[in-house]
C-alpha cells in the first residue's frame, strides 16, 4: 500500500491540517491509520494529545528513520512533512507508488514558494517514477481576486488541483479538540466535508 505525503516547504499552508482530516477520515473507516510527524514543531503529535479516547484511534508518532523502517506496511501512513523541506532524501522517503499532496494558499507569497518547490519536484523525477502528485487549494475564498490568480497559475502546471477547501472554522475548532471534520455530526459541517470528496475519491487507497 502506498503511503500519503503532505508536502509544501512554506509553512502555514495547512500541511498539518490537510494531513490529520485525512487521518480522521481513514479511521473512521475502521482503517489502521498512521500520522507521521516530521517537523521540529510537532503540531500533529500536539493535536493528537488531545484526541478524545473515544474517537476512532490513530498511531501518531515522530519520524525517526529507524522506528519508521520498522512500520506495519498494512496501515495508511500519512506524512507531515516539515516546512523548509527542500526535497532532502526524497529517493529514500517517496516510492513510485506514493502520493504526494502540495497544500497551497492563494497568496503571492505561497504561490512563489510552491513554484519553487515544484520546480524541484520536476528535477526530482518523482513524476518520471510514477510518484502521483495533486495539488489542493486550501483555505480559499473564491470570490477574490487572487484566487483568478491561483486558477491562471494552475493551469500552467503538469500537477493536477484536485479539490478546493474554503476558509472554515470547522477546522480551527475541531483540531482544537483533537478532531476532524469526520468526527463531528455530518450535519454541523456538510460543506466542508463535501470539498473533501474529490480528494477521497482521487487517492489510490484500496477497500479493506
Amino acid at each position: 500500500m502506498g503511503q500519503i505525503f503532505i508536502a509544501n516547504p512554506k509553512g502555514g499552508c495547512g500541511k498539518t491540517t490537510v494531513a490529520v482530516q485525512l487521518a480522521g477520515f481513514y479511521a473512521n473507516t475502521a482503517r489502521a491509520v498512521r500520522l507521521v510527524d516530521h517537523d521540529a514543531q510537532r503540531s500533529s503529535l500536539d493535536w493528537a494529545a488531545g484526541r478524545p479516547s473515544a474517537c476512532p484511534p490513530i498511531e501518531v508518532r515522530f519520524f525517526a528513520e529507524q522506528s519508521f523502517a520498522q512500520c506495519d506496511v498494512s496501515a495508511i501512513t500519512i506524512h507531515d512533512m516539515p516546512a523548509a523541506w527542500t526535497l532532502d532524501n526524497v529517493d529514500t522517503l517517496i516510492r513510485p507508488q506514493d502520493t504526494v499532496i502540495i497544500p497551497l494558499l492563494a497568496s503571492p507569497t505561497d504561490i512563489k514558494a510552491c513554484l519553487r518547490f515544484i520546480m524541484g519536484v520536476y528535477r526530482s523525477g518523482l513524476l518520471e517514477r510514477g510518484v502521483t502528485i495533486g495539488i489542493v487549494a486550501n483555505r480559499v475564498r473564491t470570490n477574490t481576486r487572487y484566487f483568478k490568480v491561483l486558477e491562471a497559475f494552475l493551469a500552467k502546471l503538469d500537477i493536477p488541483l484536485i479539490t478546493v477547501l474554503r476558509d472554515s472554522q470547522n477546522y480551527v475548532r475541531a483540531m482544537d479538540r483533537g478532531l476532524t471534520l469526520f468526527d463531528l455530526p455530518a450535519s454541523r459541517c456538510s460543506t466542508d466535508r463535501a470539498q473533501w470528496q474529490p480528494l477521497l475519491d482521487w487517492l489510490p487507497i484500496v477497500d479493506p
